[in-house]
């Protein structure tokens, strides 16, 4: 992401512009932001002000509330959104990193958001042995923040993975059928 805030001034930027851009639908208030950013109002209340000058997001008050949301009519709206989804600033290394963290980790996989098909069942599939479930939620709550949207996981441990790979799971073939991309294998994943 340090390349991306260089480029468009500050990281709180690039999280506050992947916010709009990927929920194109929804408005948000000062509050929401400030969460799924890290981030402190007054930053956030000067970026929404730059970010409206430049026409990409419109404001309002609802009882002295700021809401931010996208301004679909922007003009370069498009190339910006193709720009922001493929320079995702994760890449593969700092993903396992991060999820390593939480337990011993066995496979990781990516589809959904992280591949372009936003449809998709999961975002993010891991699979390992005494995973602390909230080192978990802590580690996606910080993806989420980078990648400025909510993102769908699971995580099985390597015993429930082989079960679920033997009775022919919906959710492992969901993952393994359609486009994604292995970040880790210890277990054979790409295989199954």
């Amino acid at each position: 992401m340090v390349i991306l805030s260089r480029l468009f001034g500050s990281e709180l930027r690039v999280k506050m512009m992947r916010l709009f851009i990927f929920n194109p639908d929804k408005a948000f208030d000062v509050k929401y932001i400030e969460v799924k950013t890290g981030s402190r109002r007054r930053e956030i209340e000067k970026e929404a002000a730059f970010l409206k000058k430049t026409g990409l997001v419109r404001t309002s008050r609802k009882k002295k509330v700021l809401i931010v949301s996208l301004d679909p009519k922007f003009k370069y709206l498009a190339p910006l959104s193709d720009f922001l989804v493929k320079t995702h600033s994760l890449e593969n290394r700092s993903v396992v990193k991060r999820i390593e963290k939480a337990g011993k980790i066995k496979a990781v996989v990516v589809s959904g958001i992280f591949t372009g098909q936003p449809d998709s069942r999961l975002d993010l599939f891991v699979v390992g042995d005494n995973v602390r479930s909230s080192s978990m939620d802590r580690i996606v709550k910080g993806i989420e923040s980078d990648m400025g949207k909510d993102i769908r996981y699971a995580v099985l441990s390597a015993p429930d993975y082989a079960y679920r790979v033997s009775m022919n799971d919906k959710l492992i073939r969901d993952i393994v059928d359609y486009p994604h991309t292995v970040l880790l294998d210890k277990i054979g994943i790409v295989h199954s």
